[in-house]
Parts: C-alpha cells; sequence; structure tokens
C-alpha cells in the first residue's frame, strides 16, 4: 500500500471514527419541551408539575407550543414561550437543577428566536443550585423574528447540584421562544488520535525510505 493510500485510508478511518463516536447524554430532562403532549397547531400553558424536568420562577406557568402561528420547532415537535400565559405582574422564569462534578467542563446551548419583536430579551444563568452563591449569567438581546439562532457556551461547575435558569426581561405574555435546551460534557475530539496515526505513517515512511 503505498504513502498517499495509506493516509487515505487513516482518514476514512478517522471520520468513521468520528461519526460512530456517541454523544454525550443531556443532562436536561425535557430539553425540547415535548412532554407533556401538545397537538399540533395549539398551544397550552401548564404548571410546573406537569411538565417533566422544569420548575418555574415566581410560580408561574410554563407555555408549549406544537407548529404553532407558522413557527416550527427547532428540534422535535413543540417548544416552550418563555414570556408564558397568563400574566402573573412579574418574571416568568423556568429553570432546572442536574448532577454535576466540580471543576469538571460542560457544554450548554439552546435555540431561541423572537416571537413578535427584535428586541425581546431574556437572562440565562448557571448557578450553585439558585443558593445565591457563584453565578455566569447573560443576557440574550440579538433575536430575531422568523429564525431561530443557537447559543452555545461552555462553563466549569463550581458545585455538585447546578441549576439553569431563564427568566424574562418583562411581564409581558409575547415573547422569547425556546428550545433544545442542551447541558453535556463535551466529547474528546478524534482529531489528535488520527494526527498521531498519520504521524505514525510518515515514521514508517522514513524507516522504509533509509
Amino acid at each position: 500500500m503505498s504513502f498517499i493510500t495509506r493516509i487515505a485510508a487513516l482518514g476514512a478511518l478517522g471520520f468513521s471514527l468520528a461519526v460512530a463516536a456517541p454523544a454525550s447524554a443531556n443532562l436536561i430532562v425535557n430539553g425540547g419541551f415535548e412532554n407533556p403532549d401538545v397537538a399540533a397547531g395549539t398551544w397550552n400553558y401548564f404548571s410546573s408539575a406537569d411538565v417533566d424536568g422544569w420548575e418555574t420562577v415566581n410560580n408561574t406557568n410554563i407555555e408549549i407550543w406544537n407548529d404553532l402561528n407558522g413557527v416550527a420547532a427547532y428540534e422535535g415537535e413543540q417548544l416552550a414561550e418563555l414570556n408564558a400565559h397568563p400574566s402573573s405582574n412579574s418574571l416568568f422564569g423556568i429553570y432546572q437543577d442536574f448532577a454535576t462534578t466540580v471543576g469538571q467542563t460542560y457544554g450548554l446551548s439552546f435555540a431561541y428566536r423572537a416571537r413578535q419583536s427584535n428586541d425581546e430579551s431574556f437572562n440565562v444563568s448557571i448557578s450553585d443550585q439558585g443558593t445565591g452563591g457563584d453565578a455566569l449569567n447573560w443576557l440574550m438581546s440579538d433575536h430575531v423574528v422568523g429564525e431561530w439562532k443557537v447559543f452555545s457556551t461552555t462553563f466549569a461547575a463550581f458545585s455538585e447540584s447546578t441549576r439553569l435558569t431563564f427568566t424574562t426581561t418583562n411581564t409581558s405574555t409575547i415573547g422569547n421562544l425556546l428550545d433544545d435546551v442542551n447541558v453535556a460534557v463535551p466529547e474528546p475530539g478524534t482529531l489528535g488520535l488520527l494526527g498521531l496515526g498519520v504521524l505514525g505513517l510518515a515514521m514508517a515512511r522514513r524507516r522504509q525510505s533509509a
């Protein structure tokens, strides 16, 4: 087998390893808001007791859509509107606690879009189970009507139990569509392994030439 053929074969192997690598499990329960089921073309609001995984801030509700107003979910069939119904004269919010390892790096991602106005916004925080200790905060204010955006970042856990919270910036019942919330340990890449293989083949070729 020629050197170039070996490189091509190794590249194919590296690609197959990348495809075969299992995705890290999502630590967020019901991150796509697929439960409870909502009929296609409709919406409904629920107490947190009826929505797997999620709790609410200020005893507000969780509003879930299924292909409503021409808005298709980013993934799956359903999504949530953070500014829920009915009005409570307080900020709306949802959160979820999940087990973490102190110092471990995690990836956070979610999809979001505006419902009615590009001026919509909400706050996202990662905290020590909401105890008021260490926290990371982001203001999401770059919404676009008619287009999903994806926020993605990494963070190092500072507690054995971490809380992810989404909170509205106003008390309106319209705005801030949310879907595909994911927290997971980033998978190690296969490029390092592939690079070592290429280096090994190069060294073998040099030995043969010698």
